[in-house]
């Protein structure tokens, strides 16, 4: 968590409106879009029905632009910094949010089927290992049946010979000091895990990069499980 916290007080003292610095702007512009496209599909629950971003740090990105498309948003970041600053970009904005610091492996402040939508909010490639298999758990609980569940993540493997010099074929991860860092997955591995965490995939579109890609897979609970 330290590094996380002490990213988001370095940003925000420095003046910087997000997690991407000076990429903000453009990254808001790609998501804005992204989130248009899959409202135009039929992709979303309508509004305003209740949605979580989970890593929503400031919430200047997913959280906003679904509150500014009318959905009752709340967010989760484990950085209390991170949280405070949500809470006045939405006073800022003159949005109603509810924000709250806590870890997405365990919620125990969301009761069960509490969200219509939760989006990762480029959240859990940062979790590695089995941290996946628990958060993947924790959102199959708090969403409810027929919901959807969008997972926005790094996609395997990578491109530029500086991420392919820090990456982990064996365990498909990124490596920073001899510290696994981000998971990278390639996209069949990223629609098994789901499948297998009990998620039917909707959707997927990948948006490709120089370094790595970026996949937008739309899921929602197993039909075989809806009833369990």
């Amino acid at each position: 968590m330290q590094d996380y916290e002490k990213r988001y007080r370095d940003l925000r003292a420095a003046g910087l409106p997000g997690w991407a610095g000076d990429c903000h702007a453009g990254n808001r512009l790609k998501l804005a879009a992204m989130l248009d496209d899959l409202h135009r599909s039929d992709l979303l629950p309508p509004a305003p029905c209740p949605a979580l971003e989970l890593g929503c740090g400031n919430a200047a990105m997913a959280a906003l632009l679904l509150a500014e498309r009318g959905y009752r948003v709340h967010g989760i970041d484990i950085s209390p910094t991170a949280i405070d600053w949500a809470h006045e970009t939405f006073e800022a904005a003159g949005l109603a949010g509810h924000f709250i610091r806590g870890d997405v492996r365990t919620m125990p402040d969301f009761e069960a089927a509490s969200f219509a939508l939760v989006f990762d909010g480029a959240c859990l490639h940062c979790l590695i290992g089995a941290d996946r298999s628990l958060c993947l758990a924790e959102i199959r609980r708090i969403l409810q049946p027929g919901g959807i569940f969008i997972a926005s993540t790094m996609c395997g493997p990578p491109r530029s010979p500086e991420a392919c010099a820090r990456y982990d074929v064996e365990h498909q991860c990124l490596v920073d000091g001899g510290v696994p860092s981000r998971t990278l997955r390639p996209l069949p591995a990223l629609l098994a895990e789901l499948g297998e965490a009990g998620f039917d995939i909707v959707d997927h579109r990948i948006h490709r990069n120089p370094w790595w890609d970026h996949a937008t897979i739309v899921t929602r609970p197993a039909s075989r499980l809806q009833n369990l």
